[in-house]
């Protein structure tokens, strides 16, 4: 691999790992406009086979309707942290995984950890910009 090329990945690996930031910061600050906007025009959520959704409206609407269930209603309130990054890219496309961890405050201020899980993406170069073609967010260990 020349220079160059090596270069264009690294680029688009880091790319990649900003658009993963912008998730955790959009989902964590309920901004779920933002939030959709990270994904593909006809990209897919997948959380269980009854939570998921594939275009943005969708996305953002089953989001939404986590406010309050699975997702806290208050910023601040939970948070999510992600680890283990592991990033291929291959012109256009690429894949992923990362751990994922889930934290809510408890009444007395602490941080509490809810849901341990994985996440299994699909990224796709849309309009010049890395999204989400598919994101797979597995639940691997709940606690509730």
């Amino acid at each position: 691999m020349d220079a160059e090329t090596r270069a264009r990945r690294l680029e688009d690996i880091e790319q990649i790992r900003r658009l993963t930031a912008a998730y955790k910061q959009a989902l964590d600050g309920k901004d779920v406009v933002a939030y959709a906007e990270l994904f593909a025009e006809a990209g897919t959520l997948w959380c269980t086979p009854e939570l998921q959704a594939t275009g943005r409206a969708a996305i953002r609407a089953l989001v939404d309707g986590m406010s309050g269930n699975l997702l806290t209603n208050e910023v601040g309130s939970d948070f999510h942290a992600t680890a283990n990054a592991l990033i291929e890219v291959d012109g256009d496309r690429g894949t992923g995984t990362s751990t994922w961890l889930y934290f809510t405050v408890s009444a007395d201020g602490d941080p509490r950890l809810t849901k341990i899980g994985h996440y299994d993406d699909h990224y796709i170069r849309e309009d010049g910009c890395w999204r989400f073609h598919r994101r797979d967010a597995i639940t691997d260990i709940p606690f509730e």
